[in-house]
């Protein structure tokens, strides 16, 4: 995983990895976190329904042999949920792979895997949501493939790099950035050094503040910025 995914991992997706063999639950669970991401655990169906009634995740890893039934009939029900659905599965013929994907999965990856792949298989489901996404907040949407901002009846357009900022703060609202991970995300290996992060969210919060939005972008002392 490159600087750039790592940073902007660094406000930890959740995700769910529903699998039900103990030492690759583990595994996953360690990889995932390492390149930042917040993985919660379930062995079985029973335990992924109550993990996906208690939290909003961003991407479930779901295997298909659990020990209380197939794993399709979750793909089903999230479906249109909006949350995307990885498949993990030791099922490798055409006709498993056609109907995990018409159940409702954005991916399948077969078993045995490299870690390597699946990060990068992570990664890209989580850009993808988020590259479709209508990201809120009290009055304000973005709409992210178009770059637009509304407030009320007014649009409006950013620049790129106050885009980028406002969009990473608005899709992992509630978690905080630090100045260097906005700065690695953005720019990745050739990272600026200098005060642009503060540049771009003092335009931010100007723009926002005319438009009658105060206090959207909060600084939490000695940590870094947030949408909370």
């Amino acid at each position: 995983m490159t600087t750039t995914e790592a940073a902007i991992n660094a406000g930890g997706a959740r995700l769910l990895v529903v699998e039900d063999d103990r030492l690759l639950r583990e595994l996953l669970r360690e990889q995932l976190t390492l390149a930042g991401y917040r993985p919660r655990l379930a062995a079985d169906l029973a335990s992924a329904t109550d993990a996906l009634a208690e939290t909003d995740f961003d991407l479930v890893l779901l295997d298909l042999n659990l020990p209380d039934g197939d794993g399709i009939g979750l793909a089903r029900a999230l479906s249109g949920s909006g949350v995307s659905v990885l498949m993990v599965t030791a099922r490798d013929d055409l006709e498993s792979r056609v109907e995990g994907l018409y159940a409702g999965a954005s991916d399948y990856l077969v078993k045995p895997f490299s870690i390597e792949e699946l990060l990068a298989r992570v990664h890209v489901r989580l850009r993808e949501r988020g590259a479709s996404a209508t990201l809120r907040y009290e009055s304000l949407e973005l709409d992210v493939a178009r770059g637009a901002c509304t407030v009320g009846e007014e649009t409006f357009f950013l620049p790129e790099r106050e885009l980028d900022v406002l969009r990473l703060l608005l899709q992992y609202r509630g978690r905080v950035f630090t100045q260097d991970d906005l700065e690695r995300a953005i720019y990745g290996a050739g990272v600026p050094g200098s005060n642009t992060i503060e540049v771009y969210v003092h335009n931010l919060r100007r723009k926002l503040k005319e438009r009658g939005l105060d206090n959207v972008i909060v600084t939490v002392r000695n940590r870094g910025y947030a949408i909370v």
